[in-house]
């Protein structure tokens, strides 16, 4: 793997010392209409969302509004006001992809405002296309078993009906955004890029003359965002993940504006580590899988994780073992891997 582009450039030098002092950075002007806004996620470890509040005199549209609770309602709406703009003065809500952390006010904020609400083209809510929660929380069960998770922690690794029902409580898009289309706001005509991988509809925005790019999960600077093989969704999402990566891997002159962490410059770069990443991981598996690990669950077990196995409980259980079942699959539809017996990855 060729790493040789330049190296990122931190530009979210308050953003990148808040995250380390584990404090909310300031709100932020990025450039001429372009406004960064730290919105709670509570009780998770990646602490708050960055919204993107893109305005100018006629329009206010809010990119990945961030998690639904009153401390981040009161957060965002305080921003707004310090912007001249008020709660029912918002025109449009972009959600880079469907996650309560970034999807998650959008109904509050629509409610509130008659604002529209866009997704991605391809961005299928399909962890709430169900008919019965209790149904489908049963079935996620058997899905973990399947996966070889003990008995004693299925209930911690499927889905409840009390989440599954929250995500159906997510806002449903009046707008769908993919390739080819372009958003007006702030003076800046933002390019549509569909990056599926994250999620199978991710979407980022590029201001190409301004030289920005809202890139919500796809790619952060320091951590490697989680690609799962989750209940309906992509069936090769490892594999449409590095597809996306390589789309984006030019214009390292573009200062990207993450959701998570702090901005940076570097973007080919940082493109080009997170495939060697994933190459690294899909070795590890595949090295896992060669001494006869024979389920998700047990493979997951073998591999390394930067806080350690035992340290994962709950989501983060759920997340690693939704990655380490993606990481199988894109082997196996490499070639790489012929499955063993007992190894269940079925949707």
């Amino acid at each position: 793997m060729q790493t040789d582009a330049p190296a990122i450039t931190i530009t979210g030098t308050a953003q990148k010392e808040a995250w380390q002092r584990r404090v909310m950075p300031p709100i932020e002007l990025v450039a001429p209409g372009v406004n960064s806004v730290p919105v709670v996620f509570p009780d998770n470890p990646m602490r708050y969302t960055l919204s993107y509040v893109l305005v100018d005199g006629n329009e206010c549209v809010v990119v990945d509004p961030g998690f639904d609770s009153e401390e981040g309602h009161r957060q965002l709406l305080s921003a707004l006001a310090d912007l001249g703009v008020g709660p029912g003065e918002i025109t449009g809500i972009v959600a880079t992809h469907f996650h309560t952390d970034h999807l998650g006010m959008a109904a509050r904020l629509a409610r509130g405002s008659g604002a529209w609400v866009a997704l991605g083209r391809q961005e299928r809510r399909h962890i709430s296309a169900f008919e019965d929660a209790h149904e489908e929380s049963a079935l996620d069960q058997s899905r973990m078993l399947g996966w070889g998770v003990p008995h004693g922690r299925v209930a911690e690794a499927a889905m409840t009906p009390e989440g599954l029902l929250h995500m159906r409580q997510l806002a449903d898009p009046d707008r769908r955004l993919g390739d080819g289309d372009s958003l007006s706001v702030a003076g800046r005509t933002w390019r549509i890029m569909e990056t599926p991988g994250h999620t199978p509809g991710h979407i980022c925005l590029w201001d190409d003359n301004g030289e920005l790019v809202l890139s919500g999960d796809h790619i952060l600077p320091r951590i490697s965002p989680n690609v799962s093989l989750e209940i309906r969704g992509d069936t090769d999402p490892l594999r449409q993940n590095i597809a996306s990566l390589r789309r984006i891997a030019g214009n390292d002159h573009y200062e990207v504006c993450p959701a998570h962490e702090y901005r940076f410059r570097g973007v080919g770069h940082r493109a080009r580590v997170l495939e060697e990443h994933i190459a690294e991981r899909s070795r590890e598996v595949l090295h896992v899988l060669g001494k006869g690990a024979p389920t998700v669950h047990e493979v997951a077990r073998r591999l390394t994780w930067s806080r350690g196995w035992e340290s994962l409980g709950q989501l983060q259980f759920r997340l690693a073992l939704s990655e380490t079942a993606a990481h199988i699959r894109y082997l196996v539809t490499s070639g790489a891997h012929a499955g063993v017996p007992g190894l269940v990855l079925a949707d």
